[in-house]
């Protein structure tokens, strides 16, 4: 196996993992801890991506290009940011009204909106084949979210748009990585675009959730306990960030979505959900998911 082939695979396995543990953990920090504050969530990730990236970059990785970052390559990258932002954001608040198995169930037509979204920024076209494979992953998420019987509507509209948005931050730092002008390299990526979160992400928790400034949950016996694991989960999310930027760059930016939903991971998403939270999974459900697995497949055979 070739050094190439080998570092795709890595970071592509430890995305795999990662994007499990932190859907899981931020759902238990929501749900069972009762933890209401998911952009404040939100904001502990960016500034826990923003010091370690920043220490790395001092220390065990500094950037290829010591020079300055151009002028024009930050504004993308906070355009990059805004989206990330607003996806992570929505992606949180849907898991205090639906659970993991049914944010992953939907979250599988995101190759389709990649693919449209591509064609409208880029240019980018695909086969009849690809666009044909796309039909049974949309067909099949029709299917979870008529028989979920943990659907709520707002839950749903907020995946739905996280899942959009997740589509347009894979094609923007897909340009940011491979463009020879922008001379961004993942660690660099992640340092620039988590500091340009932790604005945006202040100012909403502020206006939006301001009450866990003085929420009793936050400082009463069982703080320490819960803090630890908003902190765990930030830490989870800075690997899960390097990785994300590491397999875009090796791969493409549909195909990252595509690889987010592969049935291992979606299946395996929805067991520890199961076994966690014991929510359960209606008939029409369950036969949706196999049909957008289906189509996950047939994508594959096609690339």
């Amino acid at each position: 196996m070739s050094g190439d082939l080998r570092t795709t695979a890595a970071s592509v396995v430890s995305w795999f993992l990662l994007n499990i543990a932190i859907g899981n953990l931020n759902g238990w920090i929501l749900k069972h801890h009762g933890f209401s504050y998911p952009v404040v969530l939100t904001a502990v990730h960016m500034l826990c991506c923003w010091l370690l990236s920043a220490v790395c970059l001092v220390t065990i990785l500094p950037p290829a290009d010591p020079r300055p970052t151009p002028v024009g390559t930050v504004a993308k990258v906070r355009t990059l940011a805004l989206a990330f932002c607003a996806s992570v954001a929505l992606g949180n608040i849907a898991l205090r009204y639906i659970y993991v198995s049914f944010a992953q169930m939907v979250s599988a037509a995101s190759p389709f909106f990649t693919m449209l979204l591509m064609g409208a920024m880029v240019g980018k076209r695909y086969s009849l084949a690809q666009y044909s494979a796309i039909v049974p992953m949309c067909g099949g998420v029709m299917m979870c979210t008529v028989g979920e019987l943990n659907f709520h509507m707002l839950g749903f509209t907020a995946v739905v748009a996280s899942t959009l948005l997740r589509g347009v931050k894979s094609i923007l730092q897909g340009r940011l990585l491979t463009a020879p002008e922008e001379r961004l390299d993942a660690m660099l990526l992640l340092y620039h675009m988590s500091r340009e979160s932790l604005l945006p992400l202040g100012l909403y928790s502020s206006l939006v959730e301001y009450q866990a400034y003085y929420d009793p949950q936050l400082s009463g016996p069982g703080a320490p306990r819960l803090w630890g694991l908003v902190l765990l989960s930030g830490l989870v999310s800075f690997f899960l960030n390097l990785a994300n930027f590491l397999v875009t760059k090796h791969t493409s930016a549909v195909m990252l979505q595509v690889l987010g939903n592969r049935w291992t991971q979606v299946v395996l998403s929805i067991l520890v959900s199961l076994l966690i939270f014991g929510n359960r999974v209606s008939a029409s459900s369950a036969v949706g998911c196999a049909v957008t697995l289906a189509g996950v497949a047939a994508y594959n055979f096609c690339k």
